[in-house]
């Protein structure tokens, strides 16, 4: 192999080495179970999640991800939530998004760090609102293990208006978890997650 296919190869490598360990950690975290949720709260800021979760919601915090943020600041970042975590913060998931458009490898990267990094938060969700089924779903393969958005029991054929439509069905949310590898859960009302048997 010349050493141009050789450099080039090595990201690739390199972006799979990380996916399988952040894959396997999600695994080792959830115990192979997936969750779905339609649309929860979702913190934008510590004091918003401190708010939400001093009134009984659950701790979800959104991580924003910019084209213009480097590999090292997106560490520190992370390092610096991993260590409020480990002083008493609650916090129950991080929904790791690209600010703008999707940015497709660098989101799937960002996913895998945050599933390594933050070991002492159970969650690592995808928006579908945000990300679409498609990265949604390659997302489960980088250490997500949790699917959120606009879930509905019914919905209009992806036809025409509704071609790029990224509401799905709740059949479809779990089937997205299953090709994943994961037993679907949905996450109701009441209490303790469910299983999802369609």
């Amino acid at each position: 192999m010349n050493s141009g296919v050789a450099t080039a190869a090595r990201p690739c490598a390199d972006l799979f080495a990380l996916g399988r360990a952040a894959q396997a950690a999600s695994r080792a975290a959830t115990g192979d179970r997936g969750f779905f949720a339609c649309s929860p709260f979702i913190a934008t800021s510590l004091p918003m999640l401190i708010e939400a979760t001093g009134r009984g919601l659950r701790g979800l915090l959104r991580l924003s991800l910019t084209a213009e943020e480097t590999v090292p600041q997106q560490e520190q970042l992370l390092d610096r939530l991993a260590a409020q975590v480990r002083d008493g913060l609650v916090l129950d998931g991080v929904v790791p998004t690209p600010e703008n458009d999707c940015l497709g490898l660098a989101t799937l990267l960002f996913v895998a760090r945050c599933r390594l990094t933050l070991t002492g938060v159970p969650h690592v969700l995808v928006d579908l609102d945000r990300l679409g089924p498609k990265l949604g779903q390659l997302a489960l393969g980088f250490g997500a293990d949790e699917l959120c958005g606009t879930i509905v029991e019914k919905r209009a054929l992806r036809l025409g208006d509704n071609a790029g439509s990224r509401i799905l069905t709740r059949a479809e949310a779990a089937q997205l978890l299953r090709g994943a590898g994961l037993r679907a859960f949905e996450r109701v009302t009441s209490g303790e997650p469910e299983e999802f048997t369609p």
